[in-house]
């Protein structure tokens, strides 16, 4: 082989390693920038998953290296809670669980958040008054409401008019396996806790405003020194309440079958029995009951009465639940109220298709919290049902039949006439048995007297 062939393989071969190595190096650039944008998300979500539980991003301090400044909350190795920038926690109230960021919360019981605060400024820098904050406030806020699968925020916000941030804030969460909690301030347990005289003192719900409630070290005057020793907390309760409830409406032609549809005739009657519950830990207040129904529905005047733990035996009410809606008051956890009312079909009716649509409403704390509804069909065959429907049917409503409201009273003064009147039946008839024997007798002594004149 010539040195000019050897000299052209050599060449071709450089060439094939040149281009492989280029696409090696394509796709190792290619994969080193995948990956560092793969890095910069994740590091992106790290920031603002931190960014959204306390902020704002500032300097570390340690116990060892202060503030030379006013700065809230920045030691990281806190003796006593760790990195303070972690301040807002929470637990189950009346217990010595530890605070925690996050905790599932059921209705029924209490629980405390927790807000520590600590002007990180060096001691040293107090008796110049460098160090010393001035305006400090805090705010915190609640969710009202908690549901299943969502995180309840509670905030905590402290503030200073010199500090440098002028404010940082902190997060923890709240959640719940139940349908929904409801969660309300316990009033007067918002409290302050350090070493000054204002241990102890309750502060104002501005608190809870965006403007916050001035704390402080012997008056609640916005001053608070650096270094640990004039640091505290914050604690306040908060009450975790359900507002459930149950709804059952039925529907029935002759006042013991009870189904979500019937099928009737026109200028039939037809009975509705609604059956509420409360089913949460909580009272509800001003549960009212309204009816819609169709025009074709008429409702029988002096059929609707409420069933509860004061009316066992039913008390007839007003006419007015298809109209304003009718107010039991209130209705305390487990209690069960059930309304029984009557409505006549139209008798004009022709379209046997017809569907008479029959909804109730349930109404408490203000809102509507609940709705069910009936169906009622209509068929041509059958005769009208007359106004004395009672006769044939004595279960429904309004008929004699049903239970007094009060049972007869039968007392001693009832007794006592009752025994007069049987003593006086006893007398009467001995007095009627003796009378007759006297008058066989004087018949008696006549006939014989006759009998001997003879």
């Amino acid at each position: 082989m010539t040195n000019r062939a050897m000299q052209t393989i050599g060449h071709s071969a450089h060439l094939i390693w040149e281009t492989k190595r280029k696409e090696t190096m394509k796709k190792t650039l290619k994969f080193i920038k995948a990956l560092s944008t793969f890095s910069l998300v994740i590091v992106t979500l790290l920031s603002v998953r931190t960014a959204s539980a306390w902020g704002p991003e500032r300097q570390p301090l340690t116990n060892d290296q202060p503030a030379s400044y006013v700065t809230f909350n920045s030691i990281i190795d806190n003796a006593g809670i760790g990195d303070e920038r972690n301040f807002v926690r929470v637990r189950e109230a009346g217990t010595s669980n530890a605070y925690t960021d996050e905790l599932e919360i059921v209705p029924g019981k209490e629980y405390e958040v927790y807000i520590y605060y600590h002007n990180n400024a060096a001691s040293n820098l107090n008796p110049s008054g460098k160090g010393i904050a001035n305006g400090v406030k805090i705010s915190s806020a609640y969710p009202t409401t908690v549901k299943s699968g969502e995180r309840g925020m509670v905030s905590g916000i402290i503030t200073a008019t010199d500090a440098d941030p002028a404010s940082v804030w902190d997060e923890a969460y709240l959640t719940t396996q139940a349908a929904e909690v409801n969660l309300s301030y316990k009033i007067g347990t918002a409290i302050i806790h350090n070493a000054g005289r204002v241990n102890g003192s309750v502060l104002s719900d501005s608190l809870f405003t965006e403007a916050g409630a001035y704390i402080g070290i012997n008056v609640l005057d916005g001053r608070i020194p650096g270094c640990a020793e004039y640091s505290g907390y914050i604690t306040y309760t908060l009450i975790a309440e359900s507002t459930t409830s149950e709804l059952l409406k039925e529907v029935s032609t002759d006042g013991e079958t009870w189904s979500n549809n019937v099928t009737v005739a026109p200028g039939d009657f037809v009975t509705y029995r609604i059956t509420f519950k409360n089913t949460g830990n909580t009272t509800l207040t001003n549960v009212i009951f309204k009816d819609t129904h169709s025009d074709t529905l008429n409702l029988r005047a002096g059929s609707t009465k409420v069933y509860d733990a004061a009316n066992t035996n039913g008390k007839v009410i007003d006419d007015i639940i298809d109209i304003s809606g009718y107010n039991v008051g209130d209705v305390a956890p487990g209690a069960l109220v059930q309304i029984i009312y009557q409505a006549r079909v139209a008798k004009n009716l022709n379209d046997c298709t017809t569907s008479l649509s029959n909804k109730i409403s349930v109404e408490y704390n203000g809102a509507v919290a609940q709705e069910s509804a009936t169906g009622v069909s209509l068929v041509c065959a059958g005769s009208i049902t007359e106004e004395e429907d009672c006769k044939t049917n004595p279960n429904l409503p309004g008929c004699a039949s049903e239970l007094p409201d009060e049972i007869v009273n039968t007392g001693p003064i009832e007794i006592i006439m009752a025994t007069i009147v049987v003593l006086s039946i006893i007398a009467g008839s001995i007095y009627l048995w003796r009378t007759r024997r006297t008058l066989k007798k004087v018949e008696d002594e006549v006939s014989g007297k006759k009998s001997s004149q003879n």
